[in-house]
């Protein structure tokens, strides 16, 4: 039985959900001196499913370089998901950690041989490009894998489909 080994995975990101995305970057810029991208506005699709319902969701995201990873702040503008849960039980706070990883599908397959159950995940044009997993299962620790290079994968496919 394969294992998800997250020790020889790639760290990405921390993700940080918040009521307020512009107040939060403000405050960890003059805080802890970092530097954020530009704060983008992302709809994310139907094809989000969430506890195997489609979950569409509206959310405000940047990311800040913080020492080797990444700082990202979530805030979602419409929508329920996994983020609003989070921020409606546990108030704003750490999220996630996210993995980026080469083979979504076969690293996903390995969590699940382990126990670990999927409860959110986003495919697209046949390309998975993240998914959660059930905090439970993990020491409520949130776990995300994240397709490497997902971007290009899917903006190469859709230049295939014309």
């Amino acid at each position: 039985m394969a294992q998800l080994k997250l020790n020889e995975l790639k760290l990405d990101h921390m993700a940080v959900v918040v009521k307020d995305v512009e107040k939060a970057a403000d405050f960890y810029s003059k805080a802890f001196g970092i530097e954020f991208e530009e704060i983008a506005q992302h709809e994310l699709p139907p094809d989000v499913i969430t506890r195997g319902k489609p979950s569409p969701f509206t959310m405000k995201v940047t990311f800040g370089q913080m020492g080797p990873i990444r700082l990202e702040l979530v805030q979602v503008v419409e929508g329920e998901c996994l983020y609003t849960e989070f921020l409606r039980e546990n108030g704003e706070g750490v999220h996630h950690l996210g993995y980026e990883v080469a083979d979504l599908e076969k690293e996903v397959a390995n969590a699940e041989a382990q126990g670990l159950e999927m409860i959110s995940h986003l495919k697209m044009l046949d390309i998975m490009a993240f998914a959660h997993f059930d905090p439970g299962k993990t020491n409520n620790v949130r776990i995300e894998l994240v397709q490497e290079n997902v971007r290009d994968r899917i903006m190469a496919k859709l230049a295939e489909q014309g």
